[in-house]
């Protein structure tokens, strides 16, 4: 049985210089306070003081104390302290949740870690955040899954993709129709877009540049992070209901642009600066290991680790890094367990493999709780080309009101660390964890996966609500996007990029920006002679044109434009140089 839910945290990605709270609800202060302390590792940190006034409360083993109304009123600041670590006062506001990040006083100071190794020393993985013990284990040694995860061949659980991007009209049919009534409960809707192009005179793509949205006032709005192909996606009032405001703008560095939705244009900026590509390539796995995850946890390992071995060569030899986080939830033997990036590809693929499915008990499992470990403690590149994080999951989170903003916290880390999350979503959610899994997937410029019954593998999957869904080997599909994400032209001399590199890729599969069946019984639709899509290599819709199609805001690359005639779609690739 599951005991009852310790609600953990996770920062944004300034937390490691101090303190974030979640927005307040309302200018009264709330019933109960949470505060969290943790530290620059984001290890939740056990018996940390916190003052209040004459009072003081010692944190439990999960970082966590919950304060009600009357233990703090009229208090404006408290204290945390904890042996072997810089003090921190806090000023309180009106949220119900504070987190505190506390930094070491030495060097040498580590909390609740614990490495994994293998039997020649190998380190595997650390332990992070463990909670009570529910199942006994030998200390550093990591479940023995057998010779079953070995020898699992890939290629043998099918999915498909839902890419709300390239289908960017059907989503308001999602949020205000099917999906409606579970709005409320994760309250974030990817309503208003700002598609962003940020790109050198020559014409290159300018990746891993922060971009931000922001109101009259310079009042930061959304945070994002220019992908392989210089774009950014920028989200108006993600966390509510409320329409935008006028006088928005976009910032890239000291340039300010007013902020033009997507159905108006991409947000197009020119730097006068060299035409630069890292090779740099991270990727981490996320994933459910709780007892659900058992009917297809060991097909899954061979799926990862088939993908892992396969990265480099389909990338062109690019650097690319793997890690990956495992997670269970509260009152199970472990929260999350983390196999930092690495360029050892074997060190990933033996603590994936090692790894078994067990615990769980109740639907909601710590999804905030390992996004939190996968995006604070995994060793990000800043500079990488494409940073990508598969979240390999059968159920979401809890729904109180706490874990939701503690979600919240993480999805606009990750948009703000430029993570691009790719859900990939096994048998047993439901409708409202399909409406979160695509909304985490827009928030973040990612795309969704979900597989499918056509393997024979597992309970009986989702069907996601979309028009139509093209059935592939998962392991292909997640090499294909790897590829997507992380393809960039080469820069020549004279800082002038080229599509040779992107122009030897053959895409597997470019989605219909409409189903057929809209475009035929829909007179809003535009579609027939002349009207053409724009898409780029993942099948991005970036825009519908009539007549000629402008390249003029486009960074250099690989397009596609898609025309529907007669009853038939048409594509065209487009080299833009």
């Amino acid at each position: 049985m599951k005991k009852f839910v310790y609600l953990v945290v996770v920062v944004m990605l300034i937390a490691h210089t101090g303190l974030i709270s979640a927005k307040p609800a309302s200018a009264t202060s709330p019933a109960t306070l949470t505060i969290i302390v943790m530290d620059t590792t984001s290890a939740l940190l056990d018996g940390a003081e916190i003052k209040i006034g004459r009072k003081k409360y010692i944190t439990s083993f999960d970082g966590r104390i919950v304060l009600e109304a009357q233990q703090y009123k009229g208090i404006k600041k408290f204290s945390v302290s904890r042996k072997d670590y810089e003090s921190k006062t806090i000023a309180l506001g009106h949220s119900e949740l504070v987190i505190v990040t506390l930094t070491p006083k030495f060097k040498s100071t580590t909390r609740r870690e614990r490495p994994e190794t293998s039997s020649d020393g190998a380190v595997l993985g650390v332990y992070m955040e463990r909670a009570a013990v529910a199942k006994p284990e030998a200390e550093g040694v990591l479940p023995d899954a057998g010779a079953g995860a070995n020898s699992m061949r890939a290629g043998k659980l099918t999915a498909g993709e839902v890419n709300d991007f390239a289908k960017w009209y059907f989503w308001p049919k999602v949020t205000d129709d099917s999906h409606k009534q579970y709005a409320g409960t994760w309250r974030m809707t990817p309503r208003y877009r700002y598609t962003v192009q940020v790109k050198t005179r020559t014409g290159a793509p300018v990746a891993s540049r922060a971009v931000t949205l922001t109101d009259a006032h310079g009042n930061t709005l959304f945070q994002a992070v220019t992908d392989n192909t210089g774009k950014a996606e920028l989200w108006g009032n993600l966390l509510s209901d409320e329409p935008v405001a006028d006088n928005l703008q976009i910032r890239v560095d000291s340039h300010v642009l007013p902020a033009k939705p997507w159905a108006n244009g991409l947000n197009t900026f020119v730097l006068d600066e060299a035409c630069e590509a890292s090779d740099a390539v991270d990727v981490v796995f996320i994933f459910d290991a709780t007892g659900s995850m058992g009917d297809e946890l060991r097909y899954l390992q061979a799926e990862m680790r088939d993908v892992i071995a396969r990265a480099k060569d389909a990338t062109g030899g690019l650097s690319i890094r793997t890690g990956a986080v495992v997670y269970r939830d509260h009152g199970d033997d472990y929260i999350t367990r983390i196999s930092r990036l690495t360029d050892d590809i074997k060190t990933t693929q033996t603590f994936i493999d090692r790894q078994e499915a067990w615990g769980g008990g109740d639907f909601p499992e710590a999804v905030p709780e390992a996004l939190m470990a996968a995006l604070n403690s995994s060793g990000w590149n800043a500079d990488a080309r494409a940073r990508i994080a598969f979240l390999v999951l059968d159920a979401p989170c809890h729904e109180d009101s706490v874990t939701i903003a503690l979600l919240h916290d993480q999805i606009l880390n990750a948009a703000a660390s430029g993570v691009r999350i790719v859900p990939v979503v096994c048998s047993g959610l439901d409708k409202g964890g399909e409406l979160l899994m695509r909304s985490i997937a827009l928030a973040t410029n990612g795309t969704s996966f979900f597989l499918t019954d056509d393997s024979g593998i597992g309970e009986t999957h989702l069907k996601p609500t979309t028009d139509t869904m093209t059935v592939e080997h998962l392991n292909d599909m997640l090499v294909r996007t790897i590829v997507e994400f992380s393809l960039m032209p080469k820069c020549h001399a004279g800082d002038e990029a080229s599509t040779e590199e992107t122009g030897r890729v053959e895409i597997a599969h470019i989605p219909n920006p409409f189903d057929v069946k809209d475009l035929e019984t829909d007179p809003t639709v535009p579609h027939g002679e002349g009207v053409h899509y724009l898409v780029d290599i993942s099948g991005k819709l970036l825009g519908i044109y009539e007549g000629g199609v402008p390249t003029d805001f486009l960074s250099t690359g690989v397009y596609f434009i898609r025309t529907y005639v007669d009853g038939k779609w048409y594509t065209k690739k487009l080299l833009v140089h």
